[in-house]
């Protein structure tokens, strides 16, 4: 039974190799070129000038700003924080 499994898995990977194989000598040349696609006509063409679009910025830069000026603050009102914040 062990023999006969094995000679049909031989058979089977010799038969699956040999139709993977392509024999390219044996395929006849049918000369097929594919078709050449035709560029579009464009507006150049037609004989119409070509006007390009006046381009605006979508976003304008802010002005530049100036820092603001310092606070004026007493040393133990420096050191504590703006918020509540907790720091671990």
């Amino acid at each position: 039974m062990r023999r006969s499994i094995f000679i049909l898995a031989a058979t089977a990977l010799a038969a699956s190799a040999l139709a993977g194989c392509e024999d390219r000598q044996s395929r006849p040349e049918d000369g097929y070129q594919p078709p050449v696609e035709q560029p579009a006509e464009t507006d150049e063409a037609a004989g119409e000038p070509v006007v390009a679009p006046e381009v605006t910025d979508p976003a304008p830069t802010p002005p530049e700003e100036t820092p603001p000026p310092p606070q004026e603050r007493t040393s133990e009102q420096s050191v504590q924080p703006e918020s509540e914040t907790l720091f671990y």
